[in-house]
Parts: C-alpha cells; sequence; structure tokens
C-alpha cells in the first residue's frame, strides 16, 4: 500500500473514532446538536447526480439546531469513508457517481466538534425494466395473498443487474365483474396510511419489491386487479410499468 493510502486509511479510523465518542458539547455559534444526513434518495445512478424521488438533483442536508429548538444556519462539510470514495461531494452537498456500483458511507462535520453518524449511499445502475415475477396464487378470504413481486433492473457495462432502493407504488385498481373498489373488502395491511388500497414498496439488494393484498367479503367478485408503477432514478417511467396482476377470487369467498 503506498504512503498516501496509508494516510487515508488513517483519516478514515480516525472519523470513526470521532463519531464514537458521544455528545459533543455545544459549540461556539450556539449549536446543540445536528441532525443525521438527511439523503434526498437512497440511491444515485452509477454516473448521475443524487437526485429527489422527482427525478431533480438534490442536494445532501443537515439541519443545526440550537439550545431553544431552532434552526442555526450551518455550512457542514461531507466526507466520504470509503476507500475508493466512489462519490464526490461539491461544498453545497451535490453527489456525483463514480460509475462503480457500491455502497457509499458519508458523514458530515459542522465546525471542529459536531459529526454526524455515516449515512449509507448506494451506488446502483440506473432502473430501466420492471418486470412481475414470482407465481400469484388465487385470492382467499382473509388472507394475504401471495407477494405481488415486482424486480426492478439495469444495464451496467452491457450487464443486466438488479437494482435496490427503487420505489415501488401499488395500488387497486379495479375489482370485476366492474364495481367500485372497496377497501373494507380489498386493502394492503400495510398500505398508505388513509388509503389502504394503496401502498408502498422499496426495492431490496435483488430488485425486488413485493405487497399483498387481503380480502374480508366480496361476495360475487371472481378478480382483482393491481397496478405496480415505478420510474428511474431520472423519474422516468420504466420498461414495463405500470406491471398488472390479476388475482383470482377462489370460489365461495
Amino acid at each position: 500500500m503506498s504512503v498516501l493510502g496509508s494516510r487515508m486509511l488513517a483519516a478514515c479510523a480516525a472519523v470513526v473514532v470521532v463519531i464514537a465518542c458521544g455528545d459533543v458539547p455545544t459549540s461556539p455559534d450556539g449549536i446543540a446538536y445536528i441532525t443525521p444526513i438527511v439523503l434526498p434518495s437512497e440511491a444515485v445512478a452509477a454516473g448521475d447526480t443524487l437526485r429527489d424521488s422527482l427525478g431533480r438533483v438534490a442536494p445532501l442536508r443537515v439541519y443545526a439546531i440550537g439550545d431553544n429548538g431552532d434552526t442555526i444556519s450551518a455550512t457542514p462539510t461531507y466526507l466520504v469513508t470509503n476507500l475508493p470514495p466512489g462519490v464526490t461531494i461539491s461544498a453545497s452537498g451535490i453527489v456525483v457517481a463514480f460509475d462503480s456500483l457500491r455502497t457509499v458511507n458519508i458523514v458530515a462535520r459542522v465546525g471542529e466538534r459536531l459529526q454526524t453518524t455515516p449515512a449509507s449511499l448506494y451506488v446502483v445502475a440506473q432502473p430501466d425494466s420492471a418486470a412481475k415475477t414470482g407465481t400469484v396464487d388465487s385470492l382467499a378470504l382473509a388472507q394475504p395473498s401471495s407477494p405481488l413481486q415486482v424486480t426492478i433492473t439495469g444495464r451496467h457495462r452491457g450487464t443486466r443487474v438488479p437494482v435496490r432502493s427503487i420505489i415501488v407504488r401499488y395500488q387497486i385498481t379495479n375489482v370485476f365483474p366492474l364495481r367500485a373498489v372497496d377497501p373494507k373488502e380489498f386493502f394492503f395491511a400495510n398500505g398508505v396510511r388513509g388509503d389502504l388500497t394503496s401502498a408502498v414498496d422499496t426495492t431490496d439488494q435483488s430488485g425486488i419489491a413485493s405487497r399483498s393484498v387481503t380480502s374480508s367479503v366480496a361476495l360475487g367478485v371472481h378478480s382483482v386487479v393491481v397496478l405496480a408503477t415505478a420510474t428511474s432514478l431520472r423519474g422516468a417511467r420504466l420498461g414495463g410499468s405500470p406491471v398488472r396482476f390479476v388475482l383470482p377470487v377462489k370460489k365461495g369467498l
């Protein structure tokens, strides 16, 4: 290992020591504490800039809190603890990723004493495809359906790979014979608060998201339709999205 590499490792080790030191006294600027790093997204596409859920370029943020609970203006310094780092971060918190897929750990420092715990950011392939995977069984009364599984992938250096940390939105759209969707009859147990006919999941390291539908009473219904939608990290709808699931209802439900 080069002398420079040894020095960088020592610097990163020092960062870990600082993080582990516990409570830090109030800084001269009247800051009682700082928040963890707020990520606009858990993932950034390789070779691209970190963006929010709408695909807009967005910075990392850290908020400084005073003794009275007020927000104090502060300019954090961001430090990547990985070797090699995998991303660059501007003074304003704009992150640009290199072309390699990896997990990047970032800390922020305000002044000489205040430092955040590490935040993990995933450098992933830009997603371009959503597909239905797994098997969909018939829906039975008062039991969660088989997982409505969606797999998100993208291409990186000529190879198709799974993409993690992509938001997939599920919606119960139709009940047949055609009738209004009643959230008391068909719903996601872990659905969106206030609208259990909707649900959200985030893809895991295998690129998979899934949610299950539950039914209470729905006499005369023979099938339920669920749509799952997802976009790229630039906000463009993925190929194959929306993914359409048709759940047959078991007779006698």
